[in-house]
């Protein structure tokens, strides 16, 4: 499956930041790609809040590009926040298409893997602009062709050694999360589960981690890493290493942790559902 020509544009989550949109907008144009990019986009831009227009404007944002012919897949601006408040909507309907982006992207890609929709766990056209070249590079070479690719997880700890073949699902922990128990999980059942995340609470990691795998059958593990964990009460005890080591001894699975993919950019598209090889012990990743 290859993605090409020209990308649809909008803001299901926060509002841009209009020099990093800018920038990650002309990495796309050099890149060959056209863009067409939904008014919606611009809501809010550069202002104090987070808030791009209410759910009701991204939803027509969001059915707009779904029905413009010209527009092969799509392409969140950025993330943030609110993404989870169109899920109800874009449930009901019956047209999509695919989606690129991560972080609070991730509810919608949930929901449409939930739905058949093999979308795109990758970079956000904000996100763009903040990546290093090999990571760029190796973003339009797996949107611009099918061939297979064996990528090393770099600075990858094995956790538990193994190899495992199945469908993959990437995601943002968190966001991940915060799907469990609604009707919009997808079933992630002997999938490689691919996880990173920024920012939170240790306990809450713990916690959401907990919850996830609760509620999923894992075919292998494969953790990113975790960036800026927070501790602002008593020290929790435990570090993430420690705490996914916990967890991840109650599957007997393949397990690593620390590979190279991080929400500050050293990140590249995974097609959710693409089959996939996880070679713990050797620690690549064959998509």
């Amino acid at each position: 499956m290859t993605y090409a020509s020209t990308i649809g544009i909008f803001a299901p989550s926060s509002s841009i930041i209009p020099e990093k949109f800018e920038a990650g907008l002309q990495i796309l144009k050099d890149h060959g790609y056209n863009t067409l990019i939904h008014p919606q986009t611009y809501i809010g831009a550069g202002e104090q809040t987070q808030i791009a227009g209410t759910a009701e404007q991204k939803i027509s944002a969001y059915k707009d590009l779904v029905a413009d012919t010209s527009v092969n897949f799509i392409m969140a601006a950025t993330g943030g926040n609110r993404a989870c408040f169109l899920l109800e909507e874009i449930s009901k309907l019956e047209t999509h298409k695919p989606i690129m982006g991560f972080s609070d992207v991730t509810a919608i890609l949930g929901l449409h893997y939930k739905l058949g929709i093999r979308s795109i766990f990758g970079p956000t056209v904000q996100t763009l602009a903040r990546m290093d070249s090999p990571h760029i590079n190796l973003t339009f070479e797996k949107l611009k062709s099918s061939t297979q690719n064996e990528i090393e997880m770099v600075g990858g700890v094995t956790l538990y050694e193994g190899k495992v073949t199945a469908p993959i699902f990437a995601a943002t922990m968190s966001n991940l999360a915060s799907l469990c128990g609604t009707s919009f999980m997808p079933d992630l059942n002997q999938h490689i589960l691919l996880l990173e995340d920024i920012g939170d609470e240790t306990n809450r990691l713990d916690r959401m981690l907990w919850q996830i795998l609760s509620q999923t059958n894992p075919a292998g593990l494969l953790f990113g890493q975790f960036l800026s964990p927070e501790e602002t009460g008593r020290p929790y005890g435990e570090k993430i290493e420690e705490i996914i080591k916990k967890h991840a001894s109650t599957q007997n699975i393949p397990c690593l942790v620390n590979a190279p993919i991080t929400h500050d950019g050293r990140i590249f598209p995974i097609i959710n559902g693409q089959t996939a090889t996880f070679d713990a012990t050797k620690r690549v990743l064959i998509l």
